[in-house]
């Protein structure tokens, strides 16, 4: 008997197309510490993450009841605080991932995975561990999620904090409907379809989709305008445009998940102005990015699993020392032993998206490059754990593609994944202060051995990580 009814979906799922599950039992990789107790930082020099003054110097910070209550040069206070030596380190706000699907299982293709409690734990721990403390689901099986986020916020152990856009909206056969049928046997498809997406044709649909997902907790309304894979039916304008206009009336922001150029202009067309990853099978024209600049245009490139995917079909796929420590081994290893030959693909829509996934690889870079140059704002997000993009271990990545292939400097990259992605968590959710380290602000901080500012590659060089004002144990 299945005592967790929640799950049996995506248990069949498994068990139809492959005979088998896997079900992880590795423990988090991290967790919040019991204690409440004050802390000081001591001799810090911040990067605030504040434009008006981003680096300060020889400061303490003291953190009580899970926020920043007073920093710069002081004496310590005579309460009882658990003092934290910051002498050659840097203090950055602790990271925000402005795009993943905590649902995502993570592993190869023909490796099914069950995503029961135990992997959900460690998915969100590998964030902690990495430094991320702030998560913004952007679509998946909307009753979950909302119990996920009760449960650990509940518990409180291994959770950064956990917002989401619930179910996305799509005409039918649009992505993920296609994919999903294509990798799933009917029934099982059906009852997977209708947890993580709503098939909308006119404004009842949309209304009450909105109605649903408001009602559950999500923060965005996630719309899908890209073709995956090429020639799959999509939001048209029209369409979109009711949305849009739905979503205003029930005070939530639209985000539009596109592939091209075209795709921006339609959601242009339609009023969206946040949109999820860079063009990656199409370039950008000049004419489009100044439009994009006059529309106030947001966009969360998502580099990293477009790369990492890329690198999967061509079997060219390398894992950092993060990734490595915090992948489930058991995954690992299926990723290792992959081959392309394993993976057989007779669907020519299919084969086509690969094709100008792998082609266009470089251009995305570029698109993300220009749009930087023209002051379009970008924000940090990874799309993980989806295939080969790590949980955790992949925004840091994020941050190396964005200065060594789309000229951001090494502050600029970090910005994009604090500050930048902090103002935007507060026009979608409200919740304020996320992203910088100011007095009054939530206490999530990154502490790094060393200074980034040289080298990106530093983020990862993480002494300690603070969450909520509690220490995370990295284990």
């Amino acid at each position: 008997m299945i005592k967790n009814l929640k799950w049996l979906p995506m248990i069949l799922v498994a068990a139809l197309t492959a005979g088998c599950v896997y079900t992880s039992k590795m423990p988090p990789l991290a967790e919040k510490s019991h204690s409440n107790k004050p802390m000081l930082i001591t001799n810090a020099t911040v990067f605030t993450g504040n434009t008006d003054q981003q680096l300060i110097e020889n400061v303490n910070i003291l953190i009580e009841d899970g926020r920043i209550s007073r920093m710069g040069v002081f004496p310590a206070p005579p309460v009882d605080c658990e003092q934290i030596d910051g002498t050659g380190k840097m203090v950055i706000p602790g990271l925000i991932d402005h795009h993943i699907h905590i649902h995502a299982p993570g592993a190869p293709p023909g490796f099914p995975v069950m995503p029961n409690d135990t992997l959900l734990d460690r998915n969100l721990s590998s964030y902690l561990y990495a430094g991320i403390t702030t998560v913004f689901d952007m679509a998946g099986p909307l009753e979950e999620l909302e119990t996920l986020r009760q449960r650990i916020q509940a518990e409180d152990k291994v959770n950064p904090r956990l917002l989401y856009a619930g179910k996305c909206l799509n005409v039918k056969g649009g992505h993920p409907d296609y994919m999903l049928r294509s990798m799933i046997p009917w029934p099982v498809d059906v009852l997977t379809i209708h947890k993580v997406m709503f098939q909308v044709s006119d404004q009842e649909d949309i209304r009450e989709a909105i109605r649903q997902n408001k009602t559950h907790g999500a923060s965005m309304t996630k719309v899908m305008i890209d073709q995956i894979p090429l020639g799959v039916p999509s939001l048209y304008e029209d369409l979109t445009t009711q949305i849009v206009a739905e979503s205003k009336t029930a005070g939530l922001t639209v985000g539009a998940h596109i592939g091209s150029e075209s795709d921006i202009i339609t959601g242009m067309n339609a009023g969206v102005r946040f949109f999820a990853h860079a063009p990656y099978r199409s370039s950008l024209s000049d004419t489009t990015i100044r439009q994009m600049k006059a529309n106030q245009a947001v966009i969360i490139p998502t580099l990293v699993v477009f790369d990492y995917t890329a690198d999967f079909f061509q079997n060219l796929l390398h894992f950092t020392e993060m990734d490595k420590a915090v992948l489930d081994p058991n995954i690992l290893n299926a990723y290792m032993e992959f081959t392309p030959d394993n993976l057989k693909v007779s669907d020519p829509r299919i084969e086509s998206w690969i094709h100008d996934l792998v082609t266009y690889r470089d251009i995305k870079f570029d698109n993300v490059r220009r749009m930087k140059a023209a002051g379009i704002t970008i924000v940090a997000g990874t799309d993980s754990p989806n295939v080969a993009t790590v949980p955790g271990s992949s925004l840091h990545t994020e941050l190396r593609l964005l200065v060594e292939k789309c000229g951001f400097t090494p502050e600029e990259a970090v910005m994009a994944a604090t500050a930048v992605s902090g103002k935007w968590m507060e026009t979608l959710t409200g919740t304020q202060g996320l992203g910088l380290i100011k007095e009054g602000g939530p206490a999530d901080i990154l502490i790094l051995n060393k200074d980034f500012r040289q080298d990106i590659r530093q983020t990862e060089n993480i002494y300690m990580v603070i969450a909520n004002g509690r220490i995370v144990d990295r284990r």
